[in-house]
Protein backbone atom coordinates (compact mmCIF):
# COMPACT_ATOMS: atom_id res chain seq x y z
CA UNK A 1 0.00 0.00 0.00
CA UNK A 2 1.64 3.58 -0.94
CA UNK A 3 2.24 5.76 1.74
CA UNK A 4 1.69 9.27 1.36
CA UNK A 5 4.10 12.04 1.87
CA UNK A 6 3.75 15.55 2.66
CA UNK A 7 5.72 17.66 0.08
CA UNK A 8 6.72 20.01 2.46
CA UNK A 9 8.63 17.34 4.49
CA UNK A 10 10.22 15.66 1.39
CA UNK A 11 11.11 18.67 -0.09
CA UNK A 12 11.90 22.03 2.44
CA UNK A 13 11.94 24.16 -0.54
CA UNK A 14 8.07 23.64 -0.61
CA UNK A 15 6.53 26.53 1.80
CA UNK A 16 3.75 25.00 4.13
CA UNK A 17 0.82 25.98 4.23
CA UNK A 18 0.68 28.35 6.91
CA UNK A 19 3.63 30.52 5.00
CA UNK A 20 1.70 30.71 1.66
CA UNK A 21 -1.25 31.88 3.37
CA UNK A 22 0.52 34.22 5.33
CA UNK A 23 2.36 35.39 1.93
CA UNK A 24 -0.65 35.68 0.51
CA UNK A 25 -1.88 37.92 3.04
CA UNK A 26 0.90 40.68 2.50
CA UNK A 27 0.90 40.86 -1.03
CA UNK A 28 -2.78 41.88 -0.58
CA UNK A 29 -1.97 44.32 1.92
CA UNK A 30 0.74 45.93 -0.24
CA UNK A 31 -1.50 45.45 -3.02
CA UNK A 32 -4.27 47.32 -1.10
CA UNK A 33 -1.98 49.65 0.09
CA UNK A 34 -0.10 50.74 -3.17
CA UNK A 35 -4.15 51.03 -4.27
CA UNK A 36 -5.48 53.40 -2.12
CA UNK A 37 -1.93 55.25 -1.91
CA UNK A 38 -2.32 55.75 -6.04
CA UNK A 39 -6.03 56.98 -5.77
CA UNK A 40 -5.27 59.43 -3.05
CA UNK A 41 -2.47 60.97 -4.83
CA UNK A 42 -4.70 60.86 -7.73
CA UNK A 43 -7.62 62.49 -5.85
CA UNK A 44 -5.04 65.11 -4.10
CA UNK A 45 -3.78 66.21 -7.89
CA UNK A 46 -7.18 66.27 -8.86
CA UNK A 47 -8.34 68.64 -6.31
CA UNK A 48 -5.46 71.01 -6.25
CA UNK A 49 -6.39 71.03 -10.06
CA UNK A 50 -9.42 72.29 -9.49
CA UNK A 51 -8.40 74.80 -6.74
CA UNK A 52 -5.98 76.81 -9.28
CA UNK A 53 -8.44 77.10 -12.30
CA UNK A 54 -11.89 77.05 -10.46
CA UNK A 55 -12.79 80.36 -8.30
CA UNK A 56 -14.32 78.88 -4.95
CA UNK A 57 -15.40 80.91 -2.44
CA UNK A 58 -14.11 80.56 0.99
CA UNK A 59 -16.80 81.85 3.08
CA UNK A 60 -20.42 82.85 2.77
CA UNK A 61 -21.58 85.01 0.03
CA UNK A 62 -21.74 88.78 1.40
CA UNK A 63 -25.40 90.10 0.82
CA UNK A 64 -26.84 93.77 0.31
CA UNK A 65 -26.90 94.31 3.98
CA UNK A 66 -23.43 93.45 4.64
CA UNK A 67 -21.84 94.11 8.20
CA UNK A 68 -18.95 95.54 9.53
CA UNK A 69 -17.36 92.09 10.22
CA UNK A 70 -18.01 91.53 6.39
CA UNK A 71 -16.63 94.55 5.09
CA UNK A 72 -12.93 93.56 7.59
CA UNK A 73 -13.64 90.30 6.23
CA UNK A 74 -12.92 91.11 2.68
CA UNK A 75 -10.42 93.54 3.09
CA UNK A 76 -8.50 90.75 4.44
CA UNK A 77 -9.09 88.29 2.07
CA UNK A 78 -8.59 91.28 -0.63
CA UNK A 79 -4.95 91.89 1.24
CA UNK A 80 -3.96 87.93 0.80
CA UNK A 81 -4.77 88.57 -2.88
CA UNK A 82 -2.66 91.04 -3.14
CA UNK A 83 0.21 89.21 -1.31
CA UNK A 84 0.01 86.26 -3.25
CA UNK A 85 -0.01 88.93 -6.72
CA UNK A 86 3.61 90.35 -5.06
CA UNK A 87 4.51 86.47 -4.73
CA UNK A 88 4.22 85.55 -8.18
CA UNK A 89 5.54 89.18 -9.74
CA UNK A 90 8.31 88.10 -7.67
CA UNK A 91 8.71 84.41 -8.80
CA UNK A 92 8.32 85.42 -12.26
CA UNK A 93 11.39 87.36 -12.49
CA UNK A 94 13.78 84.23 -12.53
CA UNK A 95 11.55 84.27 -16.47
CA UNK A 96 13.44 87.04 -17.08
CA UNK A 97 16.96 85.60 -16.51
CA UNK A 98 16.30 82.45 -18.57
CA UNK A 99 12.96 81.33 -20.21
CA UNK A 100 12.47 77.82 -20.77
CA UNK A 101 9.70 75.35 -21.38
CA UNK A 102 9.87 74.09 -17.51
CA UNK A 103 10.15 77.50 -15.94
CA UNK A 104 7.00 78.43 -18.26
CA UNK A 105 4.80 75.86 -16.89
CA UNK A 106 5.60 76.60 -13.41
CA UNK A 107 4.86 80.29 -13.88
CA UNK A 108 2.07 79.62 -15.74
CA UNK A 109 0.57 77.29 -12.75
CA UNK A 110 1.24 80.53 -10.23
CA UNK A 111 -0.28 81.95 -12.54
CA UNK A 112 -4.02 80.00 -12.22
CA UNK A 113 -3.27 79.80 -8.44
CA UNK A 114 -3.32 83.74 -8.15
CA UNK A 115 -6.35 84.01 -10.36
CA UNK A 116 -8.48 81.13 -7.84
CA UNK A 117 -7.82 83.45 -5.42
CA UNK A 118 -8.46 86.64 -7.26
CA UNK A 119 -12.11 85.08 -8.76
CA UNK A 120 -12.92 83.81 -5.33
CA UNK A 121 -12.56 86.85 -3.33
CA UNK A 122 -14.90 88.40 -5.97
CA UNK A 123 -17.45 85.63 -6.44
CA UNK A 124 -17.79 86.00 -1.88
CA UNK A 125 -17.23 89.62 -1.53
CA UNK A 126 -18.85 90.99 -4.43
CA UNK A 127 -17.17 94.01 -4.33
CA UNK A 128 -19.10 95.84 -7.33
CA UNK A 129 -22.61 95.49 -5.72
CA UNK A 130 -23.91 98.79 -4.78
CA UNK A 131 -24.05 99.40 -0.76
CA UNK A 132 -25.39 102.09 1.14
CA UNK A 133 -24.09 102.77 4.98
CA UNK A 134 -21.43 103.57 6.87
CA UNK A 135 -19.00 101.61 4.75
CA UNK A 136 -20.27 102.64 1.61
CA UNK A 137 -16.75 103.92 0.64
CA UNK A 138 -14.68 101.47 1.74
CA UNK A 139 -16.74 99.39 -0.12
CA UNK A 140 -16.09 101.68 -3.64
CA UNK A 141 -12.07 101.45 -2.83
CA UNK A 142 -11.98 97.49 -2.44
CA UNK A 143 -13.48 97.28 -5.70
CA UNK A 144 -11.27 99.09 -7.17
CA UNK A 145 -8.64 97.72 -5.93
CA UNK A 146 -9.79 94.41 -6.83
CA UNK A 147 -9.83 95.60 -10.40
CA UNK A 148 -6.59 97.00 -10.67
CA UNK A 149 -5.26 94.05 -9.43
CA UNK A 150 -6.49 91.91 -12.34
CA UNK A 151 -4.98 94.90 -14.50
CA UNK A 152 -2.19 95.15 -13.07
CA UNK A 153 -1.95 90.55 -13.35
CA UNK A 154 -2.59 91.25 -17.28
CA UNK A 155 -0.49 93.88 -18.25
CA UNK A 156 2.46 92.18 -15.91
CA UNK A 157 1.48 88.89 -17.60
CA UNK A 158 1.33 90.58 -21.05
CA UNK A 159 5.05 91.98 -20.93
CA UNK A 160 6.60 88.98 -19.62
CA UNK A 161 5.15 86.61 -22.83
CA UNK A 162 6.56 88.94 -24.84
CA UNK A 163 9.96 89.67 -23.51
CA UNK A 164 9.79 85.62 -22.97
CA UNK A 165 9.04 85.34 -27.10
CA UNK A 166 11.65 88.09 -28.38
CA UNK A 167 14.12 89.49 -25.62
CA UNK A 168 14.68 86.50 -24.06
CA UNK A 169 16.59 83.85 -26.70
CA UNK A 170 18.59 87.38 -27.45
CA UNK A 171 19.98 87.13 -23.81
CA UNK A 172 20.71 83.64 -24.08
CA UNK A 173 22.79 83.98 -27.53
CA UNK A 174 24.36 86.92 -25.70
CA UNK A 175 25.56 84.62 -22.29
CA UNK A 176 26.42 82.26 -25.13
CA UNK A 177 28.62 84.71 -27.21
CA UNK A 178 29.72 86.14 -23.33
CA UNK A 179 31.33 82.60 -22.30
CA UNK A 180 32.65 81.76 -25.80
CA UNK A 181 34.98 85.10 -25.58
CA UNK A 182 35.92 83.77 -21.69
CA UNK A 183 37.19 80.81 -22.82
CA UNK A 184 38.94 82.07 -24.82
CA UNK A 185 40.89 84.42 -23.11
CA UNK A 186 41.33 81.61 -20.40
CA UNK A 187 42.87 79.49 -23.09
CA UNK A 188 45.13 82.68 -24.09
CA UNK A 189 46.37 83.09 -20.58
CA UNK A 190 46.95 79.27 -20.09
CA UNK A 191 49.00 79.49 -23.32
CA UNK A 192 50.97 82.43 -22.48
CA UNK A 193 51.93 80.95 -19.04
CA UNK A 194 53.23 77.80 -20.97
CA UNK A 195 55.70 79.78 -23.14
CA UNK A 196 56.72 81.77 -20.27
CA UNK A 197 57.54 78.80 -18.22
CA UNK A 198 59.42 76.97 -21.50
CA UNK A 199 61.13 79.85 -22.09
CA UNK A 200 62.84 79.90 -18.40
CA UNK A 201 63.44 76.72 -18.45
CA UNK A 202 67.51 76.06 -18.61
CA UNK A 203 69.08 73.55 -20.05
Amino acid sequence: MPTYVDPAVSNPNVPPTEFRRYRRFVSWFVFTFVLLGTAYMLVSVAVTISRRYQAVPLGSPVGMQATRADVESCYDELSDVVEGLQKYLDNSSTLMAHYDAAEAQRWASDRDFWLGQWKASGARCQYTAPRHGPHAKEWEQLAIIHTDLRDTEASYTKELIRFGQAEAPRLDLLRERLESVGRRIATSAMGAATSRDSGDTKP
